[in-house]
C-alpha cells in the first residue's frame, strides 16, 4: 500500500500531456510492442521479457490515468474530424471507382473507431470507480468490457488484401500498412482488456485516492506560471516543482514525526518511572529502529522520484518493501519481548497468570510475527499463497508423521499447563531425575538437579509418567524417627518419656498440629479433600512401636509447619535435641546394636575366689 500511494503521489505531478496525446501515445507504444511479438526471429526469453515490460507499462498507464482522472474524463471523442474526413474520402473514391483507396480509408476509419472504443471502455471504467464497493466495481469492469467487445469484430485481412492487387502501387502499399496496423491494434484491444481486468483493483484504489486534495494542489503548482518556468529547468532531469516540494515535505514530516515520537515516548517512560537502563534500551532498540524505517522511507521516496516510474523503480520498491516487512517484524518482536520483560516481575507476583503460560504466549506471538512476515514477503514476490497453502495441506500428513514426536511434546506441554502438574521453581522427582523446574518449553522441560546439572526431558515423557511434586505443600514436611532405648529401661520411664515427647511436640512452635491454621484466599470448588489438595499435614504420633532385636523402639511421626528445607532441618534438629533431653530426664539410654551371650554351664561352676 505504501509503494502504491508513493507512486500515485509522484505520478500525479509527472505528466502534463492532454488526454488525447496521453492515450494515443500509449496505444501507439502498444502497437509497436504487439508488432514485436509477431517477429519470428525473437527467442522465447526475449518475448517473455517484452511481455513483462508490457505489463509494467499497462500498470503505470492505469495508475496515471486514474490519478489524473478529472482531466482525462473531461475530454470527448477527439477523432471526429479525422472520421469526418475519412467518410468524405470514402465517398469521393467510391465515385472514382478507386476500390483500393476506399478499402484503405475503411481500414483507417476502423482504426479510429477501435481507438475510440478503447477510450470509451477506459472512460466508463473510471466513471464506475465512484462506486463505494470494490467488488461491485470489479463486476462492473467485466460488464463494460463484455458490452463493447460483443459489438466489436476484428479486421478480416483477406477481405481487403488479395493476390491480384498491384503491390507496387502507393495506394496498395498504404492499404497494406493500414491493415497491418489494424491487426496490431486488434491485438492491443485484447491485451488492453485483460490488463484492465487484472489491474481493476489498483485502478479503483488509485481513483478513490485521487479524490484527495493533495493531487489537485500538486497539479495546481505544476500548472501555475511559476511552476511552468521552474519545470523548464527541471524537466531534463525528469523532475518538476511539485515532485521536489513533495519530497521535501515528506522528509520534513518524517523528521517531525521522529522528534515528536521520541519526546512523547520519553515522557511516557519517565511517567511510569522506569529504570534508566530500561529507558535507554527502549530508545536504542525500538526508537532508533523506527527512525531507521522512516529514514529509509524518505530515501525510498527520493530514489523513486529521481528514477521515475519505470521498471527499475518498481523493482527497487520491492526491495524496500521487503526491508519494511523485516524491519517492522523485528520492531514488533522487540516491543513484545520488551513489554514482557518489563512486566515480568509484576506477572511473577500474580496468582492468576502462570509464568509458563506467559512464556508460551510470548513464543507463540514471536512465531506468529515470523509467519506473517514470511507470508508478506512471499506476497511481495508474487507467490500464489492459495496454491502454496494447498501444497502444504497435501504435505501436511507426511510432515505430521515425521514430526509426530515433536507434536506429541507440544500437546504434552499443553496438558502439563492445563493440568497444573508443576510449574517453574517446583521441586519435582521422577524415575530418572530429581530437581527444580527451570522452564516448561513447547518441546521439553528443563530441570536443574541438586548437583547443579541442567537436564532437558521431553514433555511427553513427563506427561506419561508419575511425577512427584514436592513443592505443592502448604503446611507440613514430615519428620519420622525410630528412637531405640535399651531393654534395661523401666517401662514406666518409657511411658512417661512418650507422654513428655507428645507434650513437647504439641507445644513446639515449629511442629504442625490440629491447632495450626492456614489461610485460603482462593475459593475453588473441587470434589477432593481441601487439605490433601493444598498439601496440609498436621498429624502427630508418638507411640512405643516395636520390640526390636537390640532395642525398644519409640515411633515419633510429625510434620513441621514449614516446608522449606533449611527451616525444616532446623526444626528437626531442635526436636532431636529435646527428645534426647527427655530421655535423659527419664533415665533412659539410647540403644545400640549389641549381642549378649548366655552360658547355662557358667551358673553351676563354683566361684574361684571363694575357694
Amino acid at each position: 500500500m505504501l509503494k502504491r500511494t508513493l507512486f500515485l503521489l509522484l505520478l500525479c505531478c509527472t505528466y502534463t500531456l492532454s488526454a488525447n496525446d496521453f492515450l494515443d501515445t500509449f496505444i501507439d507504444e502498444q502497437i509497436k510492442i504487439e508488432a514485436k511479438f509477431l517477429d519470428q526471429n525473437l527467442s522465447l526469453d526475449k518475448k517473455v521479457a517484452i511481455k513483462k515490460e508490457q505489463e509494467s507499462q499497462y500498470r503505470k498507464f492505469f495508475l496515471q490515468y486514474a490519478a489524473d482522472k478529472e482531466k482525462f474524463l473531461e475530454e470527448s471523442n477527439p477523432y471526429r474530424n479525422q472520421v469526418s474526413r475519412l467518410k468524405l474520402s470514402i465517398n469521393s473514391n467510391r465515385h472514382r471507382s478507386n476500390s483500393n483507396a476506399v478499402d484503405r480509408d475503411k481500414v483507417l476509419l476502423k482504426g479510429y473507431n477501435t481507438r475510440n472504443m478503447i477510450r470509451k471502455i477506459l472512460h466508463d471504467s473510471i466513471v464506475a470507480t465512484h462506486s463505494n464497493s470494490k467488488t461491485f466495481y470489479n463486476e462492473k469492469v467485466n460488464e463494460i468490457i463484455v458490452k463493447y467487445l460483443a459489438k466489436y469484430k476484428p479486421l478480416d485481412s483477406a477481405k481487403y488484401l488479395t493476390s491480384k492487387q498491384d503491390q507496387s502501387s502507393p495506394i496498395v502499399q498504404s492499404l497494406i500498412k493500414a491493415v497491418e496496423d489494424q491487426r496490431y491494434l486488434d491485438s492491443v484491444v485484447n491485451s488492453f482488456s485483460s490488463a484492465l481486468v487484472e489491474q481493476s483493483t489498483h485502478i479503483y484504489k488509485t481513483s478513490r485516492l485521487a479524490d484527495s486534495k493533495v493531487f489537485s494542489i500538486l497539479n495546481t503548482i505544476n500548472t501555475s506560471p511559476y511552476g511552468l518556468k521552474i519545470n523548464a529547468y527541471l524537466s531534463p532531469i525528469h523532475l518538476d516543482i511539485a515532485k521536489v516540494l513533495l519530497v521535501l515535505l515528506v522528509a520534513l514530516f518524517i523528521l517531525i514525526v521522529q522528534t515528536v515520537l521520541w519526546f512523547i515516548l520519553n515522557r511516557i517512560l519517565q511517567h511510569y518511572k522506569l529504570k534508566e537502563e530500561d529507558i535507554e534500551y527502549i530508545h536504542t532498540h525500538i526508537t532508533k529502529l523506527f527512525n531507521l524505517i522512516t529514514s529509509v522511507m524518505m530515501v525510498h521516496i527520493i530514489l523513486v522520484s529521481f528514477l521515475g516510474m519505470d521498471t527499475k523503480a518498481i523493482n527497487i520498491s520491492k526491495l524496500f518493501a521487503i526491508f519494511y516487512v523485516l524491519s517492522i517484524a523485528l520492531m514488533l518482536y522487540r516491543i513484545t519481548n520488551t513489554i514482557a520483560y518489563m512486566k515480568m516481575e509484576q506477572i511473577k507476583k500474580s496468582k492468576v497468570i502462570k509464568n509458563e503460560v506467559i512464556n508460551l504466549m510470548i513464543k507463540v506471538i514471536n512465531g506468529f510475527i515470523v509467519i506473517v512476515a514470511m507470508i508478506a514477503i512471499l506476497k511481495i514476490f508474487g507467490v500464489n499463497l492459495t496454491a502454496l497453502l494447498s501444497g502444504l495441506g497435501i504435505a501436511g500428513a507426511a510432515i505430521a508423521f515425521a514430526a509426530k514426536d515433536s507434536i506429541a511434546n507440544i500437546f504434552a506441554s499443553v496438558s502439563i499447563l492445563l493440568g497444573d502438574v508443576f510449574e517453574q521453581g517446583d521441586w519435582i522427582e521422577t524415575n530418572t531425575v530429581n530437581g527444580t523446574v527451570v522452564e516448561i518449553g513447547l518441546r521439553a522441560t528443563t530441570i536443574r538437579t541438586f548437583a547443579n546439572a541442567l537436564i532437558s526431558i521431553p514433555n511427553s515423557e513427563l506427561a506419561n509418567s508419575g511425577v512427584k511434586n514436592w513443592s505443592r505443600r502448604r503446611i507440613g514436611r514430615r519428620i519420622k524417627m525410630n528412637i531405640g532405648v535399651t531393654y534395661q529401661s523401666d517401662f514406666n520411664d518409657i511411658r512417661q518419656a512418650i507422654l513428655d515427647i507428645r507434650e513437647m511436640l504439641k507445644e513446639h512452635h515449629g511442629i504442625a498440629d490440629q491447632r495450626t491454621e492456614y489461610s485460603n484466599s482462593v475459593r475453588e470448588s473441587k470434589l477432593v479433600s481441601t487439605e490433601d489438595y493444598k498439601g496440609i499435614k498436621r498429624t502427630t504420633l508418638v507411640y512405643m512401636d516395636e520390640f526390636a532385636d537390640s532395642s525398644i523402639n519409640i515411633l515419633v511421626y510429625c510434620f513441621s509447619r514449614t516446608v522449606d528445607w533449611e527451616e525444616w532441618l532446623e526444626v528437626k534438629e531442635d526436636v532431636m535435641f529435646k527428645v534426647s533431653d527427655i530421655l535423659t530426664q527419664n533415665n533412659l539410654e539410647f540403644a545400640y546394636p549389641s549381642l549378649a551371650l548366655y552360658h547355662p554351664e557358667a551358673e553351676s561352676l563354683p566361684d574361684i575366689e571363694s575357694l
